[in-house]
């Protein structure tokens, strides 16, 4: 060591302090590696098993593959196609309606559109299976069109609001009509949101269970359960759910095509844009088309449904177990997902690749069907070793469809979460930072209470959302803990919709709490609302 070097007695020191640094870089890594496997894995894994059990031997695929799985297929996307389309048109000319134009009662149907998210497709189809006297392949297009029309309404709507007048009062300007100022300059500035709408009233079709089956119409989901309810085969059913899963992968990506290149259209000078004022006779027909689009989402079956209650009286197999079944599994579903959205929202502050990278997981589990999350599931406890029924007779199964749940609906939980975690600036976060306060310690004092109230809100959402799954909890639940859906199901199987109506309808009372929160709420947040 040469003395003319003053630094060189440091060398030690220094090596030391750079190997303590990299060793904690290393530290840091491993754990986020560790967390971004389980926020991929856990929507991940069920389809990685439904996709491994589907190359097993299938005792029945040959069969269905003859016989059902080209009417199964066609029907499916013909509902996807039609009921997709039906609902956009109903949710756009809806959105637009409230939006462009004053008259009465528009304040109230503004938010009361979107009253439908709360009634699950299979409740409105034991009404309007029994009010119409049919079923088939058109009775279910007009229930899902009628009761998913508003995850476009409430994306356009918002849109439409947000668009720039000044675009618009150009267009005025220009001599365009109401009309022409819609198609030409509004619809296509709102394109983005109303294709991300579509998008997620298809994957709800795509999904659905409870109304198909009711109404007779044979989709890939009916064919995923037959092969497993009746038919025992564990790999057919898992072939037919890749198939369905390929069919969403399909959705996402024409979703994702459509929006490409295209922008939401925004003003530099917001503020409400003027709305139209009509004839009487115009503000007469146009309350009576939101009223009927209301009408035959909620009202009507809604009212038939109690009417079927009241006339048969209270069911004889009394409903305090499904309930205590029901807000058992809302409890622990609702925890578990929200401690993965928790973590998700936690991550997704790193960064916006951290932030990009959560959303599009949690994404990808919502879009997975309950059908596919459940075969999964059993797929992996097949391939473990496990007997599966003598797993789904324990708490296994609890802890199965605690999982499916999380898989499903963190995306639910996420957005409410990560925007109370917004609440905390950044001037906040680095004066907690000077202060000492570590990143995880910073979460738990400062931006975790901020978040408290946005993670009620998300709680409440995700336990709407458990209590109205019917696929996965049908395949996962424990012999004998039947929730509300399973219950109302089975009544409405049985045809016993007097019976069916009372679980139905507490679903549906269930759901509408939420909804109407969110939905008055959504209505009041913009500045200029009248």
């Amino acid at each position: 060591m040469s003395i003319l070097d003053p630094g060189a007695k440091f060398a030690p020191l220094q090596a030391w302090q750079g190997a303590r640094l990299s060793a904690s870089k290393l530290k840091t890594w491993l754990v986020a590696l560790l967390i971004g496997a389980v926020i991929v894995a856990v929507p991940g894994l069920p389809v990685a098993f439904t996709l491994m059990a589907a190359w097993q031997p299938s005792s029945s695929f040959e069969h269905i593959a003859d016989v059902l799985l080209w009417d199964m297929a066609w029907t499916s996307l013909g509902l996807l196609v039609l009921a997709t389309t039906l609902a956009t048109v109903v949710g756009v000319q809806t959105a637009w309606v409230v939006t462009a134009y004053h008259f009465w009662g528009r304040q109230t149907l503004s938010w009361a559109l979107a009253l439908p998210l709360a009634m699950p497709a299979y409740v409105a189809a034991y009404a309007w299976g029994d009010l119409i006297g049919a079923r088939g392949f058109w009775v279910a297009l007009l229930v899902y069109a009628s009761t998913l029309y508003p995850y476009v309404y409430l994306a356009a709507r918002s849109a439409f609001e947000a668009q720039s007048v000044c675009a618009l009062e150009a267009a005025r300007l220009l001599g365009a009509t109401p009309w022409r100022r819609f198609a030409k300059v509004a619809l296509p500035l709102a394109r983005p949101a109303i294709a991300a709408g579509a998008a997620l009233t298809g994957l709800e079709i795509a999904a659905d269970y409870g109304a198909a089956d009711h109404l007779g119409v044979s989709t890939l989901t009916i064919g995923v359960f037959r092969a497993w309810f009746s038919m025992g085969d564990l790999a057919g059913a898992a072939r037919l759910a890749s198939l369905l899963l390929l069919g969403v992968l399909i959705l996402v990506w024409l979703e994702r095509h459509a929006r490409k290149g295209l922008i939401a259209g925004g003003s530099t000078r917001w503020r409400t844009p003027p709305r139209a004022q009509l004839s009487f006779a115009k503000q007469a027909l146009m309350f009576g088309a939101c009223l009927i689009v209301l009408g035959i989402g909620l009202v009507i079956p809604v009212s038939h449904l109690a009417w079927l209650a009241i006339a048969n009286g209270v069911p004889e197999r009394a409903l305090g177990q499904p309930i205590i079944a029901t807000a058992s599994l809302c409890a622990l579903g609702a925890l578990v997902t929200l401690a993965l959205a928790g973590i998700s929202a936690f991550v997704g502050q790193s960064g916006r690749r951290a932030s990009q990278f959560v959303h599009a997981a949690s994404l990808a589990g919502y879009a997975t069907p309950g059908a596919v999350t459940a075969l999964g599931i059993l797929a992996a406890l097949s391939l473990s070793g496990h007997q599966i029924a003598a797993a789904l007779s324990g708490p296994l199964a609890i802890v199965a469809l605690c999982y499916a749940y999380a898989a499903r609906f963190s995306a639910a939980g996420l957005e409410p979460l990560s925007a109370g975690l917004e609440k905390s600036t950044r001037s906040m976060r680095e004066s907690a930072s000077t202060l000492g306060a570590s990143r995880w310690s910073r979460f738990l004092r400062l931006e975790a209470p901020l978040a408290a109230p946005s993670a009620f809100a998300a709680a409440l959402i995700v336990a709407v959302e458990i209590a109205k799954e019917l696929p996965a909890t049908t395949i996962l639940r424990p012999f004998g803990f039947d929730t509300l859906a399973v219950r109302a199901h089975a009544y409405a199987a049985d045809e016993r919709l007097g019976a069916a109506a009372w679980p139905a309808l507490t679903i549906v009372a269930l759901a509408l709490i939420p909804t109407l929160i969110f939905s008055h709420g959504l209505s009041k947040s913009r500045a200029g609302q009248s």
